[in-house]
């Protein structure tokens, strides 16, 4: 019976741990030792009982200087110095240091014979021997007395010393050995990170065979079943677009429709009932108004089967040289006639052949809706300025207005299918000429610019590939 595999993972995490506790020990002794290695300032006293003995002869010497009448001596400085030596022997933890070694009654003796001094300074002169051989009779123990204190503070730090070192050598070699664990457990970590390295490598290139001869044998079969994907892919999206056009378009033409319809309803209805009774002005009235109605539907239906094209892909640019003069000069023409009104120009009105890259058709198209859209949209007393111009690669065709103007926040959506600006809500139109004038005008790898500021007027500007030099019409 085969014994269970032992987790993959249990040798690792046993490295881990031991590596991360001795690590962890290691720190915490060396800690230890760094904290223990501090001088504490209570242990330190040689050399402020050895600055009280020095301070105490040089005084004795002062005095004794000062009752031989030397002017240089100064018992008084001598004795500040002293005085400064026992307070920091007296206050803090330096007492409490020396109480612990059983130096209390001494320290009091000493700070008592400090007052008899203090008291006799105070009339010490050279000629007042009695003062000054107080001071030195007062003097004469402590001498004794700093030396006892010196030589029990020495051996009480001498053994704190031992004490303190054997303390740091058992903590150096416990960090020792921690450090001698923590390489062994790094070694072994290393071991297993390489040959899991190598499981891994061994792995990866048995994988990537595995993949390759997986990939050559599936591609001998899928390949025709990817170009029915693609295909099938591409005539669903198709379809989705001509789906959702179809719903937007069904969702606007019904609001769109009804104000044409209704105007040729009630224009026919007058005419069945008062046909017989108006006159031939009244007729001249009502007939363009119904005409205009059916050029209005006309038009919503062209529009509309214009995008469904485009969205199916069944437009298709049929590109030869053209003139673009001429073709804009034709359609200035008609919707001159169309709108009857003389205001559209042409700019330069003799402008010289101007060939460009284009489906004829398409781009009648494309002019005819910029030049409608300004007639439309400007009052009828301004001037409509159709500019043809061209660089060393495109030619541009500029219509300018001075009409309404677009407002500035409606521009970057202009030309989104179904898109209307504000201030243009109440004028007959369902956003697809514009639409459809972009993706003609980008079929001839063109492209159609807007420039506008409300209340002044709009530019529209289609640049289309010049054609070769030579190249006829």
């Amino acid at each position: 019976m085969m014994q269970p595999r032992r987790p993959a993972f249990v040798l690792p995490g046993l490295a881990i741990l031991a590596f991360a506790t001795f690590l962890g020990f290691a720190l915490v002794r060396m800690a230890q030792v760094e904290q223990d290695m501090r001088i504490n300032v209570d242990e330190n006293m040689l050399w402020v009982i050895t600055q009280a003995q020095v301070a105490s002869h040089r005084l004795d010497s002062a005095v004794h200087r000062h009752r031989l009448g030397y002017p240089e001596a100064d018992p008084q400085l001598r004795y500040d110095i002293l005085s400064s030596r026992m307070v920091l022997l007296g206050e803090g933890p330096q007492r409490r240091y020396l109480e612990r070694l059983g130096f209390a009654e001494t320290l009091e003796d000493l700070f008592i014979r400090l007052h008899t001094i203090e008291a006799s300074m105070e009339t010490l002169t050279p000629l007042n021997p009695a003062a000054s051989e107080a001071i030195q009779e007062a003097l004469a123990p402590m001498a004794g007395q700093l030396n006892r204190i010196a030589n029990a503070v020495m051996v009480e730090e001498w053994e704190a010393l031992g004490a303190r070192l054997d303390a740091h050598r058992d903590g150096m070699v416990q960090a020792i050995a921690s450090v001698l664990g923590i390489l062994v457990s790094g070694l072994l970590l290393v071991a297993l990170l390489i040959i899991n390295l190598r499981q891994r490598r061994t792995a990866q290139h048995e994988l990537a065979s595995h993949r390759d001869q997986l990939e050559e044998e599936i591609s001998r079969h899928i390949s025709r079943y990817k170009e029915t994907a693609d295909a099938l892919a591409r005539s669903l999206d198709r379809e989705r677009g001509v789906s959702e056009f179809y719903r937007s378009f069904a969702a606007m033409i019904s609001h769109q429709f009804r104000t044409p319809l209704a105007v040729i309803d009630s224009g026919l209805q007058r005419l069945l009932r008062r046909g017989d009774r108006m006159t031939p002005e009244d007729r001249q009235q009502r007939y363009p108004r119904l005409r205009n109605a059916v050029a209005h539907m006309t038009r919503l239906v062209e529009s509309a089967l214009t995008a469904a094209q485009l969205d199916g892909g069944q437009v298709a640019a049929t590109t030869t040289s053209c003139d673009l003069a001429s073709i804009a000069q034709q359609v200035c023409q008609f919707q001159t006639e169309a709108a009857g009104t003389r205001r559209i120009t042409l700019d330069p009105a003799d402008s010289p052949p101007l060939n460009v890259v284009c489906d004829r058709a398409l781009l009648e198209q494309i002019l005819a809706n910029l030049v409608s859209n300004a007639v439309k949209y400007s009052p009828p007393d301004t001037p409509i300025t159709v500019r043809l111009d061209h660089d060393n690669e495109n030619a541009s065709c500029q219509v300018q207005d001075r009409g309404i103007g677009i407002p500035e926040e409606d521009l970057p959506r202009l030309f989104e299918r179904f898109f209307r600006s504000h201030n243009v809500e109440q004028a007959p139109g369902i956003g697809l000429g514009l639409n459809i004038a972009r993706h003609l005008a980008r079929l001839h790898r063109g492209d159609i610019r807007v420039a506008s500021r409300e209340g002044e007027g709009t530019l529209f500007t289609l640049t289309l590939p010049l054609a070769a030099q030579g190249a006829e019409p």
